[in-house]
């Protein structure tokens, strides 16, 4: 297929992600998060890994970060999911992990963004430390807490940098059809605020509630709601006419996210990074998570988790190259 092709293909995948995320708005997520997202983490890390995660030094170095920040990330959910204490020496530790967490997510990103803007050595520790310095700061404000702990790893990595992505794309490529595609992943989420919504359409099963607050997801909506000074973002209600549209929302991004990515095969190519053993590997820990999905989803979603920050944080030096591309200054 050409880029033509592709970004027809691509509004086509944006039309059809939204309207499933319209009649299906609690569903569709659960589907695309436990089965599209597992494989589309594991293929996309093969690919990052087979382009050297897109940074100027030994690829090693970005993995290892990116390993060390993810185990940080899921260790205490895992520790207290299997009923660890937290008066212990390893719950204190990992509570204090866990308070710190958001500001390994910073570094990350802003070591991300000063190895793609900067080149001196000399400009980038000092940024770095006043990075950390600023961190500290903050660290434990609300604010702080929901934009690196919450924001950064969802909707912000699901659904801006993907617009990015698609923008850098759509540039780089001289594509009317590509800025299209941006438009209308831009004109969606506008739909979904408008758009007629009758709650009494809509029944969601008891075991698909469960699954969605038991496992936080709620939170999303709830934060995005409060972020935007629509409610207090304490109480969700999966009927009332604003969660719904969040959900849809949601629903949406992470839909097209997954099916933007398995869609852009004949344009970075990321399949032919697939040698036997690794797609062994792949195919292996897919169905090993699509099995504690459907045993435990919790068990399931801590393995998924920990791939999830690890792509999340790997693609950051990528993120930060399109920002750069769009911005007119490519490498």
């Amino acid at each position: 297929m050409n880029v033509k092709q592709i970004d027809l293909l691509n509004i086509g995948l944006i039309v059809l992600a939204g309207i499933l995320a319209y009649f299906f708005p609690l569903e569709l997520f659960i589907f695309a998060f436990a089965i599209l997202g597992p494989l589309h983490y594991l293929t996309e890390i093969n690919w990052l890994d087979k382009e050297s995660y897109y940074v100027s030094w030994k690829k090693n170095i970005w993995l290892t970060v990116g390993i060390l920040v993810s185990l940080v990330l899921v260790l205490p959910k895992l520790y207290f999911s299997l009923g660890g204490v937290a008066d212990s020496i390893t719950g204190e530790l990992l509570l204090l992990l866990n308070r710190w967490s958001n500001t390994l997510i910073l570094f990350t990103l802003v070591a991300a963004a000063i190895a793609t803007f900067i080149k001196s050595y000399f400009i980038r520790i000092p940024l770095l430390l006043f990075a950390l310095i600023a961190a500290a700061n903050w660290n434990g404000s609300e604010g702080y807490s929901t934009f690196l702990g919450l924001y950064i790893p969802t909707v912000i990595h699901v659904y801006i940098f993907t617009l990015l992505f698609m923008l850098f794309g759509a540039k780089k490529n001289k594509s009317m059809f590509g800025y299209t595609a941006v438009g209308v992943a831009l004109l969606i989420p506008v739909l979904i605020t408008v758009v007629p919504v009758s709650p009494g359409f809509y029944h969601f099963s008891d075991s698909m509630k469960q699954i969605y607050t038991e496992n936080r997801f709620h939170v999303m909506s709830a934060s995005l709601s409060k972020s935007l000074g629509l409610s207090d973002g304490k109480t969700f209600f999966f009927y009332e006419n604003m969660e719904l549209r969040f959900m849809m929302f949601i629903s949406f991004i992470y839909l097209y996210h997954y099916l933007n990515w398995f869609s852009k095969t004949t344009t970075i190519k990321w399949h032919k990074n697939l040698t036997t053993k690794r797609t062994i590997v792949i195919v292996v820990l897919w169905i090993v998570m699509l099995s504690l999905f459907y045993y435990d989803f919790k068990t399931g979603l801590l393995l998924a988790l920990f791939f999830s920050f690890l792509h999340v944080i790997l693609e950051l030096p990528l993120n930060m190259i399109s920002i750069k591309g769009i911005l007119g200054n490519r490498s």
